[in-house]
């Protein structure tokens, strides 16, 4: 009975694809056919389950719309449960994970496929292959699942090779079908067609709207589908967003509907949780827009949700295959007057890449994102990512988890301590510094740069009431150019902790930093402090850093990977410990190069490294390769506990920009980063943050003591 069910349960989910594949004009497809192994040995020792051939659930090609001169040839392969998705964790990622690496194995023998040849004919078109996991639960708790969340970001994929590959679960096969069947019931005698947005890659400056009965499977997964409505009389504009409402939302919408379809008679915008009583709420936003003439054609609604399961059961009706353009006797209206303000925007294509290309997200950055949305790329570089980028629609929250990621990466706390030896005359650090000390706010004023502003005053203040133990805190407004769009106007924190002991005249320098600009808004501040000191006899001893310099080669990695005592905290409980990434290159200047190094020179200016048990590579393992090469950052991701709570912590160990300095690493200071993980679940991490640095800092002292070079 067990096989019985599992037959059954493998034809149903056959069925549900097949019917949504239809919906997306996909009718024609190929079903269950078999290819010869390309990569027979090589497949076997990957322990597939076949290694002569190849089982395909589907296969369809087209040309695509979103990219001129391209065709698309998906393979898709089709899983479906019957009493629901397997337990988390036990089977979900590893389920995921065997399905994604089958499907590579498939992808990979299909672009040296003759049979797929012969089916599909051949093309001048450049043909990319991709990857189209269906992954249904039946389960009426299930409907809107989200499978795609348990997607390990670290497969091993070997040496198959593909594209992307197109995860569809439950959650988005269902707002997929909702989409198309209320836009099949609106105006139910008109066609229903897919808009294909504007990518700088698929349409002449004559072309007005584009539009086809095709689905183009980088929409599949999408948590916006534009349709387009057409009869004699009218053109109407259908934007499907499967984000709950808000104000903000509506903004978003209202700017990406201008975009895509200000050439239409009526817009339309669903959303799954719209009511009529936020109308008021709506009729405000459109007037900021100062354009009643476009804003008056939009209309909000709630969609119907669709059970994907009664696809078993449905019978499609399709309508036939043509690109459509606004037609001549249409009343059509096209505003100017819409602005591309930063927090109203949804951009894609042309609009969205250039910003992508410019900002501090990095290609792990951008293939997180894909995971999180469900597609999984090979792709290694920021520009191989991006062209994928400029065929999506971003949904306002996945715009803002791009915000979130730029701001975390921009604003990640960091740290720089200094040392001198002082002597105050029996004075207090707070007493001087009304009688010596340069005004934050006076300097701040004038050194930050002119997209940004200085809020409210900077506040001295004393920690625990001790007057030889201050802190300066204050904040800017950074207004962000077009370059960096992504996070529109943002606030950064800064710090300046000043530290004296009048028995040792020891003077302990801290700042902390969440962007360049504040970083450098410290700088001047910690020159001008150090200048008035000097001034008024004051400084007995310079300031003193930990510096790239401090250390060769050898022992500065060593220093780094010091931190890893952190392990042995009588603190803390760590569970785990590990060397999530380290940055390097080859030291140009070392004679006796290893010789797999030497190829290095002269092309890699610096290589980031991430992955499992990294301290064991040979790079930091062997000390003829610690004596060769550079480090600059090391990157850790500690499993901790501590009192009643648990997290993931993660302390980023730098000398930033030492690899690009050119020689002169001399100035380059030791920054620290304590963060915590974003799978942490530490409610209250800020306190044990403080606990921390504490350890760090303990760890930093005695490890520099004992690694830094001797230069006597």
């Amino acid at each position: 009975m067990a096989g019985e069910d599992s037959v059954r349960s493998g034809r149903d989910g056959e069925k549900i694809a097949n019917e949504i594949l239809k919906l997306i004009g996909w009718g024609s497809a190929s079903y269950n056919i078999n290819i010869d192994c390309a990569f027979p040995s090589r497949h076997k020792s990957e322990n597939r389950k076949q290694s002569g051939t190849h089982g395909l659930d589907i296969l369809y090609s087209y040309d695509n719309p979103l990219y001129h001169d391209n065709r698309d040839v998906v393979i898709g392969s089709v899983k479906h449960y019957e009493k629901g998705y397997p337990q988390y964790p036990s089977t979900k990622k590893s389920d995921l994970t065997e399905f994604l690496q089958d499907l590579a194995v498939n992808l990979d023998c299909a672009r040296q496929s003759d049979d797929i040849v012969n089916l599909i004919g051949n093309s001048s078109l450049k043909t990319n292959y991709k990857g189209l996991l269906f992954c249904f639960s039946s389960l009426d708790s299930e409907l809107e699942y989200d499978f795609v969340e348990h997607i390990d970001n670290n497969i091993e994929f070997g040496k198959n090779n593909f594209e992307e590959i197109f995860v569809v679960d439950n959650k988005r096969a269902t707002f997929l079908v909702s989409s198309i069947k209320n836009a099949t019931n609106y105006m139910s005698g008109a066609t229903t067609k897919f808009i294909y947005q504007n990518t700088g890659k698929n349409m002449e400056k004559s072309q007005l709207l584009l539009s086809g009965e095709k689905l183009p499977v980088q929409l599949i997964n999408s948590e916006i589908i534009p349709i387009v409505k057409e009869d004699r009389e009218k053109i109407s504009c259908l934007i499907f967003c499967n984000n709950p409402y808000s104000k903000e939302n509506v903004s978003r919408l209202i700017w990406l509907s201008h975009k895509l379809c200000g050439l239409t008679n009526e817009i339309r915008i669903y959303l799954p949780n719209y009511d009529d009583n936020k109308q008021y709420e709506i009729n405000g936003v459109k007037q900021l827009f100062k354009d009643e003439a476009f804003t008056t054609k939009i209309t909000f609604h709630r969609f119907s949700k669709y059970d994907i399961v009664s696809l078993k059961e449905s019978q499609i009706n399709l309508n036939s295959s043509a690109y459509i353009y606004p037609p001549k006797n249409a009343e059509i209206v096209h505003s100017n007057i819409i602005s591309d303000d930063i927090d109203k925007i949804l951009p894609f294509g042309d609009f969205l890449i250039p910003k992508l290309r410019t900002s501090i997200l990095s290609e792990v950055n951008l293939k997180s994102f894909l995971f999180r949305k469900g597609i999984v790329t090979l792709n290694k570089t920021k520009n191989d990512i991006l062209p994928l980028f400029s065929c999506l629609l971003l949904s306002p929250e996945e715009l803002d988890g791009l915000k979130k990621t730029y701001k975390e990466k921009e604003d990640k706390p960091k740290e720089i301590e200094r040392k001198a030896k002082i002597r105050l005359n029996n004075i207090s650090l707070w007493e001087a510094f009304n009688t010596f000390f340069p005004s934050l706010k006076e300097l701040a004023a004038s050194s930050i740069p002119k997209n940004c502003n200085l809020l409210d005053n900077p506040k001295l203040e004393r920690v625990n009431a001790d007057y030889n133990h201050l802190k300066i805190l204050y904040k800017i407004e950074k207004e962000n150019t077009n370059k960096d769009f992504l996070t529109g106007k943002t606030f950064h924190d800064a710090e300046i902790e000043i530290k004296y002991d009048n028995k040792t005249e020891d003077l302990i320098f801290i700042e902390r930093h969440t962007s360049s600009e504040t970083y450098k808004t410290n700088k001047n501040y910690y020159d001008s402090f150090q200048k008035s000191l000097k001034k008024n006899n004051l400084l007995i001893e310079d300031f003193k850093s930990i510096k790239f310099l401090d250390f060769d080669n050898n022992k500065r990695i060593q220093f780094l990977l010091s931190f890893l005592e952190i392990r042995e905290s009588k603190v803390f409980t760590i569970k785990n410990i590990t060397l999530e990434s380290m940055k390097l290159k080859a030291d140009e200047e070392i004679d006796d190069i290893p010789k797999d190094l030497e190829s290095w020179i002269g092309k890699v200016s610096a290589l980031n490294l991430y992955g499992k048990q990294l301290d064991d590579t040979i790079y930091l393992s062997d000390e003829r390769y610690r004596k060769a090469v550079l480090c600059e950052k090391v990157k850790f991701n500690i499993v901790y506990t501590y009192l009643n709570r648990s997290g993931i912590c993660c302390v980023e160990i730098s000398f930033q920009g030492a690899l690009k300095a050119n020689g002169g690493y001399n100035d380059t200071e030791l920054l620290i980063s304590i963060t915590p993980n974003n799978n942490s679940f530490d409610n209250n991490f800020s306190s044990t943050k403080q606990i921390f640095n504490k350890e760090v800092h303990r760890i930093k002292e005695n490890s520099y003591n004992k690694f830094k070079q001797d230069l006597a």
